[in-house]
């Protein structure tokens, strides 16, 4: 059994407040080498599945909560 690692480059800043913040991004273009493009695409959630869990969450009315993740890509087909 072959191990690969992605190259990762992590970005910090300094805010004007002192906080530092990072940002990192891995960089997998080179998984095309030894995995197949089907099995490296992030999982999306189906909207049918989403309905599902909102009705469920309704129905025994869960606190539920969203956020935004910015940087956060949808990949949907364009037809």
């Amino acid at each position: 059994m072959q191990v690969h690692a992605l190259r990762y480059t992590m970005f910090l800043k300094e805010k004007h407040t002192g906080q530092i913040k990072g940002r990192g991004c891995a960089d997998g273009g080179k998984q095309g080498l030894y995995i197949q493009k089907e099995d490296t695409t992030p999982p999306i959630e189906s909207i049918e599945s989403l309905f599902i869990s909102a009705t469920i969450d309704a129905h025994e009315r869960r606190d539920v909560a969203t956020t935004h993740i910015s940087g956060a890509i949808m990949q949907a087909d364009m037809v």
